[in-house]
Formats: structure tokens, C-alpha cells, sequence
């Protein structure tokens, strides 16, 4: 069995450990397994990428980050430094879709242009029916809005992969894209009010899809710069 292997396995182990600690409330169980989630997680990426992309692995540190600082969510200070680490995490997937689709390579990469014209009303739509969900106060409003944004820019980018590659990697990818919107919104939405126990459970299930879904889809991707047929 390859050391890429050992660490999925791992963090499946620990994501599983995670939410069940969550569902029969063990606070210690819950704090303790989720700083190892991303960890598992990176090591696999590292292990099983010959070369791995930078922003990747920096996506990955700061939703760690992320995960460390939301540990302590009901303090205000904590919660607007995770949700900053967690946009720098989006930032940085974004320019690796990016990095995916050629564009740093020698002779650019490429778009698909109708994806644009459909994903622009989409996200607009999709964005106010979010925003009105979430109902953040005032003095976070210019937060979450910069947020949503870079979700879906995102999202767009993990559209146009599932584009050009047409296949599972490229599902997964996309897929990871839109957990991480779904979990975010539902998040938020809670932060500011009332947490429900099925509401914590379906927020990291759909955290630990997308963090797995996207790393897993790089690694199928295998060349970030494949000629795109």
C-alpha cells in the first residue's frame, strides 16, 4: 500500500471519528480529531504529488488554520481570524485551478467563454438567495460579502476544470467547489444565530467532501498543465 494511500485511509479514519464526536457530543473527541483532519488530509496530497502546486498546499495550511481558530467560534476575535484564514484557503484554490487550466504555463491556458455568460446570472441569483439566508448585522456584511464572492469565483474556476476535463477529476474538483459554498453558507447562517446539532454535523461533512473532494481531483489531474482535450 503507497504512503498516499495510508494517509487517506487516515483521514477518513479521523473525518468519521470527527463527526461522530460531534453527533454524541463529545467536545475533547470533537477538538482533538479535527486538528488532524487537514493534516491526513495535506500529507496524501504531498505523498502522492510528484511535484506539489504551492497554493495548494497553502490552501490547505490556512483551512487548518481555519479549522484551529473556529475551535473557539464564539468569540469574535477568533471567529473574523478563521474566516480570514479560510478566504486566504479559498484564494489560494482558486489560483490553483488557475494553475490547473495552463495559465502559468508557456503559452497561457484557456477558457471556456459560454460557462461565463451562464455562470454570471447563476452566481448573481445564487448570491442574493445566500445573502438573504445568512442575514449577517451590519458590521459583517462587507466581510461576507468579500467571502461569498471569492466562493464563487471558486466555484467558477472549479467549473471551467470540470469543463476541460471532462472526467472524474474534473467532477471532483467542481464538486469540492460547491461543498465549500454549501458548508460556508450553512456556517455562517449559523454563526449568527442558533446552532442545531444537525446543522453541525452537515457543515463538516460537507467541509471534510470538499477539502477531499478538491485534493483528491488534483491528484487524479495528475499533470497540472495536461494538454486539455
Amino acid at each position: 500500500m503507497s504512503v498516499m494511500k495510508i494517509f487517506l485511509i487516515l483521514f477518513a479514519i479521523v473525518s468519521v471519528v470527527h463527526v461522530t464526536a460531534i453527533y454524541i457530543r463529545r467536545g475533547k473527541l470533537r477538538r482533538i480529531s479535527k486538528i488532524f483532519i487537514v493534516p491526513t488530509l495535506l500529507a496524501a496530497y504531498i505523498a502522492g504529488q510528484g511535484t506539489p502546486l504551492i497554493f495548494a498546499v497553502l490552501a490547505l495550511l490556512f483551512g487548518w488554520l481555519g479549522d484551529a481558530l473556529l475551535l473557539r467560534i464564539s468569540e469574535k476575535a477568533y471567529f473574523r481570524l478563521g474566516l480570514a484564514s479560510f478566504l486566504l484557503g479559498h484564494v489560494c484554490y482558486i489560483v490553483t485551478f488557475i494553475e490547473c487550466l495552463g495559465f502559468f504555463a508557456p503559452g497561457g491556458g484557456r477558457i471556456d467563454v459560454t460557462a461565463i455568460l451562464v455562470f454570471i446570472p447563476i452566481a448573481i441569483i445564487v448570491g442574493v438567495m445566500v445573502f438573504r439566508f445568512i442575514k449577517p448585522p451590519k458590521e459583517m456584511i462587507v466581510p461576507v460579502l468579500l467571502y461569498m464572492i471569492a466562493i464563487e469565483v471558486m466555484a467558477f474556476w472549479g467549473l471551467e476544470i470540470f469543463i476541460l476535463y471532462p472526467g472524474f477529476a474534473g467532477f471532483l474538483i467542481f464538486t469540492g467547489a460547491l461543498c465549500f459554498m454549501v458548508s460556508d453558507t450553512i456556517l455562517a447562517h449559523y454563526t449568527f444565530g442558533k446552532l442545531t446539532l444537525p446543522g453541525a454535523v452537515l457543515i463538516m461533512v460537507l467541509y471534510i467532501m470538499a477539502q477531499a473532494g478538491i485534493v483528491i481531483g488534483l491528484l487524479l489531474l495528475n499533470s497540472p498543465v495536461a494538454p486539455l482535450t
